[in-house]
């Protein structure tokens, strides 16, 4: 089970063993490079054991408050986390600032205790029956127990979600008795009475007030001191950190930042060979701006199906993003350089970017248009991107968030798909329905925010860059995601996320101050991989092979029409058959 581990910790490992209790641990080095430490780790008594990964920022300070209560015997932040929880116990999550997931054996109480980060940057997932509790990092080390793996079934709820979602949101993972660790939360079990006895949110994003009083010039100060504040805690390593750097403002402005923090910046940019545009000349000319030594990474199509390929194996869930192929290629590239590095990814569900969340406040307002708009669709083609507007009036609220953005079914395609008269919305989006209870009192922009900050970028978008880096043995650090700096953002009130219908207004605003404003309000351009021609093309053979398995679950006759329709160049289906080669290849990988 270990050893499936070793491409996202490839350093150290170590096990524990005691009566029914095994605990094993991989390590990617980053702080305290030597080996006079390993984990599982210990206390003095020997009667709490930790299991932990990735990175607390904010370790030195709570080392300097219990420093006098113990003997020392590492400079790293897994010794701090062991002798917190012996000092905090449970409340030793509302200490830490960080990306982690760790698990804590108890011996004296009998429990184990598991715990995530606030925003689900690292996964964590369990697995729970009569005979076994069991924990990772990942699916795939879990279901290499044949025991539990020939126990595990299709969780036929999670795969109508997936193909909504295009990923099985949290938490729920696809098979139905593991489940994933939601975001903020930590869960206790009773090893003696065989039961969770805890698994609560530590920590509410919701509980956040928004404050009307604060003027412009205070929120851009503000703003900037709390991502300087966010980089400066990423910044421990004892190994090289650099920086992927993207053709937008957000990354920008951590580029910015950093280089005024570290000298001899290095930083990563993927070419898209194929793309009607390019982001390098815009990034060559940050870079050149803040001596940064800038590398250039070609990714064209002679090098899809090769890394299509490697990334599909390494991913143990279905998640249907191509994005994930670029950030995989650059990793791949990068990874002989460096093991640590920064992103300025992620503040497009803080600050307000995203067409969908335009459509929300337009439905939302007018609400009244709706009896017109269900006569409309009638006369409207399905092929016309104005249809869909037509059908989101009469959806749920959670539904229309999260449909919206996937460009794929809507719910008469997944009836079809997979032969079944009826889907009931609420309860496919019952996490969102629920969510959505705690913010009733939120206006309609923030409310999509918070949908997003626990669902899409927990269970999509970290998922997505998390695999991309560990299949290569990177940490990536996103300072833009930090608790304190996402906190002030929810405080504030939607306009100052949109003003004029310019989206993420107050971080252009302060960008402004350091970049030229030609390049940062430049019209967006869309980051789109040529799916639909791969699938035409290179990856042709391989969708070919995958796409028309009969596993029970699809209705074959449905994926050759849209198959043939895509193949024909009259329709573009290129994310629908997404979804069905993907969940097809994961199936045939890891559950026959």
């Amino acid at each position: 089970m270990l050893n499936t581990l070793d491409k996202r910790w490839p350093n150290q490992s170590g096990v524990f063993f005691e009566n029914n209790i095994a605990l094993g641990h991989r390590r990617l080095s980053i702080i305290d490079l030597s080996d006079n430490w390993k984990q599982p780790m210990f206390n003095d008594a020997w009667n709490i054991i930790l299991v932990f990964n990735w990175e607390i920022y904010n370790y030195s300070e709570i080392k300097s408050n219990i420093m006098e209560n113990y003997h020392w015997k590492s400079k790293t932040d897994s010794e701090v986390l062991l002798h917190g929880y012996e000092t905090y116990w449970l409340d030793i999550v509302n200490h830490l600032n960080g990306m982690f997931a760790f698990a804590v054996y108890d011996k004296n109480k009998q429990t184990i205790v598991l715990s995530r980060d606030h925003f689900w940057k690292k996964p964590l997932y369990y697995y729970i029956d009569d005979d076994f509790f069991c924990f990772s990092s990942e699916i795939k080390s879990i279901i290499k127990n044949i025991e539990i793996k020939k126990r595990l079934k299709i969780d036929q709820e999670s795969l109508l979600k997936y193909l909504f979602y295009w990923y099985v949101p949290s938490p729920n993972s696809i098979f139905d008795k593991l489940k994933k660790l939601q975001p903020s939360h930590i869960l206790e079990f009773d090893i003696k009475n065989w039961k969770i006895t805890r698994n609560y949110e530590y920590w509410n994003l919701w509980a956040t007030k928004i404050i009307h009083d604060y003027d412009e010039s205070y929120i851009l100060d503000r703003t900037e001191d709390l991502i300087k504040k966010a980089i400066n805690k990423r910044l421990m390593s004892d190994v090289p950190l650099w920086l992927f750097l993207s053709g937008w403002v957000d990354s920008w402005l951590i580029a910015y930042y950093l280089s005024s923090m570290k000298k001899d910046l290095n930083a990563y940019t993927v070419n898209y060979i194929w793309a009607e545009f390019s982001e390098t000349s815009f990034s060559k000319r940050i870079s050149s701006g803040f001596n940064i030594r800038h590398h250039i990474c070609d990714f064209d199509n002679n090098k899809v199906l090769e890394n299509f390929v490697n990334i599909l194996n390494y991913i143990d869930e279905p998640m249907a993003d191509t994005a994930i192929l670029p950030l995989y290629f650059v990793s791949r590239f990068a990874a002989n350089q460096i093991k640590v590095v920064l992103s300025g990814d992620w503040w497009d569900e803080v600050f307000w970017w995203y067409p969908k969340y335009v459509a929300q406040k337009f439905i939302n307002d007018y609400w009244y248009l709706k009896y017109m708009m269900n006569l409309l669709k009638y006369f409207v083609p399905k092929s016309n991107k104005y249809h869909k507007l037509f059908d989101w009036f009469n959806m749920p609220f959670s539904a229309r968030q999260f449909i919206f953005w996937s460009w794929s079914f809507l719910t008469d395609d997944i009836k079809l798909l997979l032969n079944i008269d009826q889907i009931d919305l609420n309860g496919i989006f019952n996490e969102a329905n629920l969510y959505l209870e705690k913010v009733n009192d939120m206006d309609i922009i923030n409310k999509s925010l918070y949908l997003d900050c626990k669902i899409q970028l927990p269970d999509w978008y970290f998922v997505k860059w998390d695999r991309a880096t560990m299949a290569n043995s990177i940490e990536m650090r996103n300072p833009l995601v930090d608790k304190d700096l996402v906190e002030f953002a929810f405080s504030l009130p939607w306009s100052y996320k949109i003003r004029n219908w310019e989206t993420k207004y107050i971080l252009k605003k302060l960008a402004s101050r350091y970049i030229d404003k030609d390049i940062i309000y430049r019209k967006k351009s869309w980051f789109w991989s040529p799916i639909r021609v791969w699938i035409n093309n290179e990856l042709r053979d391989l969708f070919e092979e995958y796409l028309f398995i009969d596993n029970w679950f699809f209705n074959l006759d449905v994926i050759s029409k849209l198959y043939f329709e895509h193949k024909s160049l009259k329709i573009d289906n290129s994310f629908k058959l997404l979804r069905i080669f993907n969940f097809n290849y994961w199936y045939k990988r890891y559950y026959e």
